[in-house]
């Protein structure tokens, strides 16, 4: 998953719970929402607000007319916001992230190179080391490390690559920016 602020991370959230009721969301918001209160003005409307001009009939087919076209109303607006998650989401990448790792390849993701040491064990390291080498400290070290692994327990909020990682050791490995690769930082988690 991308990285996102609170906001999109609360969308995500109840976004993903949301799209598996699709058909409920799209009755609601189109028919229920939009289509029943589009219906009732236009039947005002039409009767020029006179009890005179009114009738159940007339009611009864303005709903459900109103009623019927509100489910392609709701299904574009389930469409515009599933887009807008699915923009969110890196599921297609990460499913093929892990089939590179499995071949023995390294997978880059955002700040993430990651690869397969054996069938237990996945070295992360970061791609990007933000400091000079004359400003390396331990404390630069530590905020490196600290960012690289944000970044690999958002990408654990996937579920496949949730799944992936049951049973395997996570090393995580902070290098320079050198040619060398020199090791900075490594700590293992379980």
């Amino acid at each position: 998953m991308k990285e996102l602020n609170k906001k999109r991370e609360n969308f995500y959230r109840l976004w993903e719970k949301q799209r598996e009721k699709k058909w409920l969301f799209i009755f609601l918001h189109g028919s229920i929402y939009w289509g029943l209160p589009v219906a009732i003005g236009t039947f005002l409307l039409s009767s020029h607000f006179e009890i005179g001009n009114m009738s159940f009939s007339k009611l009864i087919i303005s709903v459900i007319v109103f009623m019927i076209g509100g489910l392609g109303f709701g299904l574009s607006q389930f469409k515009r916001i599933d887009k807008i998650y699915l923009s969110l989401n890196d599921d297609n990448e990460i499913k093929r992230g892990i089939q590179t790792i499995e071949t023995g390849g390294n997978w880059n993701y955002e700040n993430l190179i990651i690869n397969k040491e054996d069938d237990e064990t996945l070295n992360i390291q970061n791609q990007l080391f933000w400091f000079e080498e004359k400003d390396i400290t331990s404390k630069k070290i530590k905020e490196c490390f600290n960012l690289v692994n944000e970044d690999y327990q958002r990408l654990k909020r996937n579920r496949d690559f949730e799944q992936f990682m049951s049973n395997r050791k996570v090393r995580i490995q902070i290098m320079d920016n050198s040619d060398k690769k020199t090791l900075l930082m490594e700590k293992q988690l379980f």
